[in-house]
């Protein structure tokens, strides 16, 4: 049966059960809302069943990332939210996995599998302290949609890029597209707004939440898009290559997201240690000489941190001193209530050192252990009602991981990152595509910097960006000497021929 499917045009089969499957599901949805459920998930298996039998994957895979910019959430169920239209996909990407990998099930690839274990201690943490959690189904919810994120932007996209070199390329300028529309579209908000500085905040919305993510994605696309143009040879490609690295470097400085900006100064220290790659030894010496002459000149910085006045949110504020405002932790709100939550994370951490309050529950049980004296304006009392302009969770990845997970939630996530770390620096001076691997470590450093201060992995759009960057990497790692990672004109009939010599 399945072979005589196989003969028939894809469009003639899952076109037509994708519109049926949304008008049924409509129509058992308005009279008997039960059977709508088991319906949607019937169709769901069928329709990803059929995905995968026609090879379509790779072009599933790049409507997501197109739609990811366009991403928005609205209410579900019992006050939850889902965002739309990407959540949906990418449940149903989640189906996919399971019978691709049982297509693919004669020609196992075992170095992948053995990077892929690498993540299970994270998934293995989340379940652990989900047990453990103060607010059991909200910390369900939480670590199902993050453990889908990693299985599909990770695992997935890790076996897809094996077979497709340019794959990732081709959803980074996809992805980059949207990301442009949604630019274009913050500036028309900033013109019924006079240009007024102190709405940039909100500007993005209803696709970015705020202006720090829309930053935070900026700097990594910025990395991933002047890296390569770096070293293409044709001057097309340079030239498209320095015109995206420029405008998502100005999307970077629009946001004004100073977590962003300060996260491509660590990506340029870290671009020049790729580039010298430096004998291991000499990296560690000078990381212990940093921090030695740290401790010793703490005092001094200690005294100019405390007068510095500078305020983050000030109008006509520039670059530079919306960059120093960082230092403000006397009069910048912002920063004394990133404060407050890191304190109250600390804290909760420590009363709950090895299984954490549960996933997902931060916002919801920190309020009784906020600093009395860090409190201000934009301090919440009450989850459900914060004040205008105040949001997010601990405002730090790491943080985070601490108050909800416990230690071992910390340390499975540092071990993901030690690991794609060594990979891009193990054949530094000898690995075939030892400059994609370490423009994926670069760009991949933004976010290790930038989730010292906020934390965006629980939304779509940067869940892609930071897994998908991820898997590019260990992909092209293992890929050896095979195929090139030139995604050009050039590129392109090096993969055909290669692959017809095979």
């Amino acid at each position: 049966m399945f072979t005589r499917l196989k003969t028939i045009h894809p469009h003639k089969i899952i076109v037509p059960a994708l519109v049926v499957s949304i008008v049924l599901s409509w129509l058992l949805a308005s009279r008997q809302p039960m059977l709508a459920l088991p319906l949607i998930a019937a169709f769901s298996v069928f329709l990803a069943y059929m995905l995968v039998l026609y090879n379509l994957e790779p072009a599933y895979m790049k409507a997501i990332a197109f739609l990811l910019p366009f991403s928005t959430p609205l209410p579900f169920l019992e006050g939850s939210m889902i965002r739309l239209p990407t959540e949906p996909m990418i449940g149903l990407a989640l189906i996919m996995l399971p019978i691709f990998l049982l297509k693919e099930r004669t020609s196992p690839y075992i170095p992948l599998w053995k990077e892929i274990l690498y993540v299970i201690p994270l998934f293995g943490v989340y379940l652990f302290s989900t047990f453990f959690s103060e607010m059991f189904v909200v910390s369900l919810k939480f670590s199902l949609v993050n453990i889908a994120y990693v299985l599909v932007f990770y695992v997935f996209l890790l076996h897809l890029f094996r077979k497709d070199d340019c794959l990732f390329p081709d959803m980074l300028k996809l992805y980059g597209m949207g990301f442009l529309l949604v630019f274009l579209w913050s500036l028309y908000q900033y013109g019924q707004y006079d240009w007024n500085p102190l709405v940039l905040r909100g500007i993005f919305r209803p696709f970015y939440n705020d202006h720090t993510i829309f930053g935070a994605s900026a700097a990594l696309l910025a990395v991933l898009a002047i890296g390569p143009g770096m070293r293409r040879r044709s001057v097309r490609g340079f030239i498209f290559s320095g015109v995206a690295g420029i405008f998502f470097l100005v999307a970077v400085f629009y946001s004004t997201s100073r977590g962003a900006m300060l996260s491509l100064v660590v990506a340029a220290f870290v671009a020049i240690i790729m580039w010298l790659k430096p004998r291991p030894l000499i990296v560690v010496t000078v990381f212990v000489l940093l921090l030695i002459s740290g401790y010793a000149l703490y005092p001094g910085l200690r005294d100019r941190i405390e007068k510095t006045d500078v305020l983050s949110y000030e109008t006509g504020a520039g670059v530079v001193d919306r960059t120093r405002s960082v230092a403000n932790v006397s009069t910048d709100v912002s920063n004394v209530e990133r404060l407050n939550r890191w304190v109250s994370a600390w804290r909760m951490f420590r009363e709950r050192p090895l299984t954490g309050f549960g996933p997902g529950t931060y916002q919801f049980v920190y309020i009784p252990y906020q600093e009395e004296r860090l409190m201000n304006r934009l301090t919440v009392t009450d989850p459900y009602n914060p004040p205008e302009g105040s949001g997010g969770t601990a405002h730090s990845e790491y943080l985070l991981l601490l108050s909800e997970t416990g230690i071992m939630g910390l340390m499975a996530f540092l071990l993901i990152l030690v690991r794609w770390s060594r990979l891009a620096v193990r054949r530094w001076r000898d690995h075939p595509h030892r400059n994609a691997m370490a423009v994926a470590l670069v760009a991949l450093s933004t976010y290790f910097f930038h989730a010292l201060v906020n934390n965006f992995l629980t939304t779509d759009k940067m869940a892609f960006l930071f897994w998908g960057t991820a898997a590019w990497l260990v992909a092209v790692y293992h890929r050896g000497g095979k195929v090139g990672v030139s995604c050009g004109v050039e590129g392109r009939e090096g993969i055909r021929k290669m692959k017809n010599e095979e």
